[in-house]
């Protein structure tokens, strides 16, 4: 049974990704136009992408991740993202030196690779092995201790990740207690994954509710569209604390929207009257394959964006254009964001026909 909401969530969190990617650039300098604010309008509506994508691994990952000997399911899962990210690398690697103009030696590769990401967006892979690596213990606590547990180390790391940067940033109080980690490290992300594991059986039944549900996200992604303008207009340029992936409304619009999504598309297995047993709500086909394709488009998207931006490819898609019709800013960014996820999805779907790369590109 693949689980539809699961293939939802996921193609839902790489649209979000390549939406912020590519309003991001809109965003500095900041300075009051049409065009800042609708990056920053389509930018806030997406930051929930990437703690998306972490709340599903939770659910995927975490609740069976003790059950198999420890081995197996580090082999096993470590397999599936490092042979992709190790190959990824390299080609990118050599993007940077033919096409940037970057000097580097192919000896720098390893160095390079231990030390950062090749190229911006690789970060999540490195998060994601952290998260993996830890998902076994994880998992066995939560089979073992009481759920209060579970749900009290999640209040934590909401109070330290979410509501104690407050007190440093806006209002300029320094504590003894400041995070002090890098705003995509595994700890301070890790939060979503414990939130995947423990909302995966759980819903919003009444429609009373999924219309709170709804309204939270519609607030939450509001108070990010407006506080950052204000923070960035007091500030004198721009600034992101709005935007950072466990601020208070980027968790509200991230729960709000898994809770929805999850609620609307649940699969579950039920009795028919003869007795006997049929599925609700299985993920189509054509779904199963774009989800299970989602890790390569991941992959490949920052690639695609610069080769339809710069023209590499014979004709330019980009905020304002494409294939040389002009496009309102409004318009545009939505459909780059678009062109991107088609012409990424189309060589993962071709390498993952092909079983010897289907392991090694996707």
């Amino acid at each position: 049974m693949r689980l539809l909401w699961i293939d939802i969530l996921k193609i839902l969190a790489i649209f979000g990704v390549i939406l912020l990617h590519v309003s991001a650039p809109l965003l500095v300098p900041f300075e009051v136009s049409l065009e800042w604010w609708t990056g920053n309008v389509y930018d806030s509506l997406s930051r929930w992408c990437v703690p998306l994508f972490v709340m599903v691994s939770g659910a995927l990952v975490v609740p069976g991740a003790e059950k198999l000997p420890l081995w197996q399911f580090l082999i096993g899962r470590m397999r599936k993202i490092l042979i992709p990210f190790l190959v990824w690398s390299a080609i990118y690697f050599f993007y940077r030196i033919h096409f940037k103009g970057d000097d580097f030696t192919v000896s720098g590769f390893f160095p390079m690779l231990f030390t950062e990401p090749i190229y911006y967006h690789l970060w999540f892979i490195y998060m994601l092995i952290v998260l993996y690596l830890f998902a076994p213990p994880v998992s066995a606590f939560l089979n073992e201790a009481p759920e209060k547990h579970a749900w009290y180390l999640i209040a934590l790391w909401f109070c330290w990740a979410s509501l104690l940067p407050i007190v440093h940033t806006p209002l300029d109080i320094e504590t003894y207690f400041n995070p002090g980690l890098d705003d995509y490290s595994a700890l301070k992300l890790s939060g979503y994954f414990l939130l995947g594991c423990m909302l995966k059986d759980r819903r919003v039944r009444s429609k009373g509710h999924l219309s709170i549900v709804l309204t939270v996200f519609v607030v939450a992604a509001a108070v990010t569209i407006i506080g950052t303008y204000l923070m960035s207009q007091n500030r004198g340029e721009f600034h992101p604390f709005f935007y950072k992936y466990f601020s208070v409304n980027v968790v509200a619009m991230t729960l709000s929207l898994f809770l929805f999504i999850k609620s609307i598309f649940y699969t579950r297995k039920e009795t028919t009257e003869t007795g006997k047993e049929r599925i609700r709500m299985n993920s189509p086909k054509f779904l199963q394959k774009i989800g299970m394709s989602v890790f390569g488009v991941y992959l490949i998207h920052a690639l695609v964006l610069e080769l339809l931006r710069d023209g590499h490819l014979g004709f330019i898609i980009d905020h304002n254009s494409a294939f040389g019709l002009p496009i309102p800013l409004w318009a545009g960014i939505p459909v780059f964001t678009v062109s991107i996820f088609v012409f990424s999805l189309l060589p993962v779907l071709f390498f993952r026909s092909i079983p010897i790369v289907r392991g090694i590109m996707t």
